[in-house]
């Protein structure tokens, strides 16, 4: 029994070190791209103090003309630093895939060790003691085996706490992965929504030099046209009508919700026109015609069923057969979870939180997250509770990033290019309500 005395080496700590090099790189590459993105941001800020300045002054055709171009340069370096960003998640997606390959191996590896353990111990423990000191010649021996025993125990209970907490790591390390992926799909999103912004702007500037024919006079014959007709409201949400939205009810339940939370009609209208912009499938899961894999007890987080259920229920509607949002895809496998309600797409479990407070605003017993009044005042609330009844640019901005990542500080550059994309289609709306 002597070869008990050897100290089995949990692997775990052997493999550790052995990808220390390729992680610092990469580390060192994101932080990189953080400085880049940290550079660039303040470019932007640049840009819009200048458009700021501009729009302060007289309106001139040359002004107008030049605040398209500062528009036209800001939205091409948020384009810029949005790839930079993609680029960057990547790269820790990437990272973290392999800590999951490696927490992955590090169990199976400590799980043969346990294996080991387990089976010397059972070995002891079909011999007696007896049997056991009759083998030994002296007492020393014999006490010396015994300490070995315990030793091994002590080493069992190691690899079993070692397993539990790379376990434990490795599921931190699956939910983090799944975060990041969604945050990828978003940027890929957020990119196409600027592409559109830019490409608006650009044909923005060029019909404004075709209609003026560059003479300052017609410029200024444009300006006396306090309204444009429905035809510019529909342009600037393309995504709500996408989902279901005309460009009259957007109108019409924008300006109710934002006067009765105190917070501007074309800002709340902008926010849901981009939330619907990021590709959240609104509303194509959970139908009658759907799958049993795309059924709410399917796609939607165990925490929301409840809630799901409760909020049917109170409504008279079906759980099995009212249509929610459809989990997030990238590259064609599922992360995250569907089971978002409605036009501003509130999970269930959030929803409950609003809607006592909607259903008084809008004069109904019960709140429901499909109805586009009640949906655009739930929006409404939760950006008048992130500060956006300052109605000024820097509250409205930290509202959108509370409303997007929860935290109304955020400066990544996602968060930074989805608050001000909200501010520039909130410019445009704002001409024409």
């Amino acid at each position: 029994m002597n070869w008990l005395r050897h100290t089995i080496i949990p692997m775990a700590l052997l493999g550790a070190a052995l990808p220390f090099f390729v992680r610092a790189a990469v580390q060192d590459d994101i932080a990189n791209k953080n400085s880049q993105i940290e550079e660039i941001q303040r470019q932007i800020d640049q840009y819009q103090q200048q458009i700021d300045t501009i729009h302060s002054q007289a309106q001139t055709l040359q002004g107008e003309v030049n605040s398209l171009n500062a528009k036209v340069s800001q939205v091409t370096l948020e384009l810029k630093s949005l790839n930079l960003s993609i680029s960057k998640t990547t790269l820790e997606i990437n990272t973290t895939q392999a800590g999951i390959n490696e927490a992955e191996k590090d169990i199976l590896k400590d799980q043969q060790v346990l294996g080991q353990y387990i089976r010397i111990l059972y070995k002891n423990d079909q011999q007696s003691l007896t049997s056991i000191l009759l083998k030994h010649e002296t007492l020393s021996d014999f006490f010396g085996d015994l300490d070995s025993v315990k030793k091994t125990q002590d080493n069992l209970k190691l690899a079993i706490d070692n397993i539990q907490s790379l376990k434990t790591d490795l599921e931190d390390k699956k939910a983090d992965l799944e975060d990041k992926k969604t945050e990828l799909e978003q940027q890929q999103n957020l990119v196409e929504i600027e592409k559109r912004n830019l490409d608006s702007i650009k044909a923005q500037k060029d019909k404004l030099l075709k209609d003026t024919k560059g003479q300052e006079s017609k410029f200024q014959e444009l300006l006396k046209k306090s309204k444009t007709d429905i035809q510019r409201i529909q342009n600037e949400i393309y995504y709500l009508q996408q989902n279901g939205v005309t460009a009259e009810d957007a109108v019409k339940y924008g300006n109710l919700a934002a006067i009765s939370t105190g917070i501007r009609p074309a800002f709340l209208i902008a926010e849901l026109e981009v939330e619907s912009g990021l590709g959240r499938n609104v509303g194509k899961c959970n139908r009658a015609e759907d799958p049993t894999a795309k059924s709410w007890r399917n796609i939607m987080n165990p925490r929301d069923f409840q809630p799901f259920l409760n909020i049917t229920a109170a409504l008279g509607l079906n759980p099995d057969t009212t249509a929610v949002s459809c989990p997030q895809y990238v590259n064609g496998r599922r992360y995250g979870w569907g089971g978002a309600m409605g036009p501003a797409q509130f999970i269930p479990s959030t929803w409950v939180g609003y809607a006592t407070e909607v259903a008084r605003l809008v004069g109904r017993t019960v709140a429901n997250p499909w109805n586009i009044e009640d949906a655009f005042t739930a929006a409404a609330v939760k950006l008048a509770r992130g500060g956006a009844t300052g109605k000024t640019r820097a509250a409205e901005i930290a509202a959108s990033k509370a409303y997007y990542s929860g935290n109304a500080k955020c400066s990544t550059a996602p968060c930074n290019s989805y608050a001000n994309t909200v501010q520039r289609v909130a410019a445009q709306l704002e001409q024409s309500l």
